[in-house]
């Protein structure tokens, strides 16, 4: 046996002898003492370095795991408050279009797709029918009459748009009255047919939706007259083309209007 190791033994057993003797008599003996109090105390302040040393440790992993939990914790409350925001924001936006469009809006929907050729104009929007959208709702913006949903899923619709040629809305002349339907024609324009005009139709004047049909309400605008209205004098009826009051292919959001 080496004589460290001996030593090491030797300091032990003082240490355990020393502890034996406080235990059992109360006091250690003035003879045995001096031999034994200073590696004694250096046993015992070993020992209490190492017993404060693990409860750091142990202290240190579990602030570590707190303070691991806490930073997920405010991870989440930051998302929920993210998603609080825009659902604020959403529901003001919805609140001012009732304010300064139409008090029968509903919902607000991001554009997500524009399909715009010879053959058809048409919108896809991110709500569907887990938003309340459904078929035959009128499609508004702030400038005027977009179209009007025609195909439904749980998240996204379509929106076919007033130049699509399979678009038909009942429209009226503000301030001169009479009654027509505006029509899709192939290249995104707009065409007023079979109009029996009240009053004297000009350019410039101001096209917007009548109650006729039953979808749209009365008021929303779709555009103004564009050129001399085409005269039969046969027919009462009269035909005319609109300037449409919104560019379909530069929106981002449209807004959901209760049906009349």
């Amino acid at each position: 046996m080496s004589s460290l190791l001996r030593a090491w033994y030797v300091f032990l057993a003082l240490g355990f002898l020393t502890f034996l003797l406080t235990s059992f008599l109360g006091r250690v003996p003035f003879q045995l003492s001096s031999g034994v109090a200073l590696p004694t105390q250096i046993f015992f302040r070993v020992a209490s370095n190492i017993r404060d040393t693990a409860i750091s440790a142990a202290d240190r992993s579990k602030l570590l795991s707190e303070n691991e939990e806490l930073k997920n914790q405010v991870g989440t409350l930051e998302n929920t408050n993210r998603e609080l925001n825009i659902e604020i924001e959403r529901l003001q936006q919805l609140l001012n279009v009732r304010e300064t469009q139409s008090p029968g809006a509903f919902l607000t929907a991001p554009v997500t797709g524009i399909s715009s050729s010879n053959v058809e104009s048409q919108l896809t929007i991110g709500r569907g029918t887990n938003h309340g959208v459904r078929e035959n709702v009128p499609v508004t913006v702030p400038a005027g009459l977009v179209g009007i949903v025609t195909d439904v899923t749980e998240r996204n619709a379509v929106v076919r748009t007033i130049a699509d040629p399979d678009s038909k809305v009942g429209i009226t002349v503000r301030g001169r009255g009479g009654q027509g339907i505006a029509v899709g024609e192939p290249g995104g324009g707009v065409r007023v047919i079979n109009f029996i005009e009240d009053d004297t139709v000009e350019i410039g004047d101001i096209v917007e939706t009548s109650s006729r049909g039953g979808l749209f309400p009365r008021g929303i605008l779709l555009g103004r007259v564009k050129g001399a209205p085409k005269r039969d004098p046969n027919d009462l009826r009269i035909e005319f083309l609109i300037e449409p009051a919104v560019e379909v292919t530069t929106l981002s959001e449209v807004t959901l209007i209760e049906p009349q």
